[in-house]
């Protein structure tokens, strides 16, 4: 740690460091997994947790995305 930003709260660390939260990278990461999903770089079948939306109100987007439940027994 740099200490001079050891008495600082998390939130100030973050701006002065200029990096992103916790919470920020996970949703980051998680999006950057399911472009990979859709776009066929991963290993994870596209079909084993989305389906493409066919009702037609995709407002010009082909790959609109609708996830699929868990079945959990």
């Amino acid at each position: 740690m740099i200490p001079e930003l050891k008495q600082l709260v998390y939130a100030d660390r973050l701006n002065i460091l200029k990096l992103l939260s916790l919470e920020e990278r996970c949703v980051r990461a998680e999006l950057i997994e399911v472009y990979k999903i859709v776009h066929v770089l991963s290993a994870i079948p596209f079909s084993s947790l989305f389906e493409l939306d066919n009702s037609g109100c995709t407002r010009g987007y082909s790959l609109k995305l609708w996830k699929k439940r868990s079945r959990w027994m």
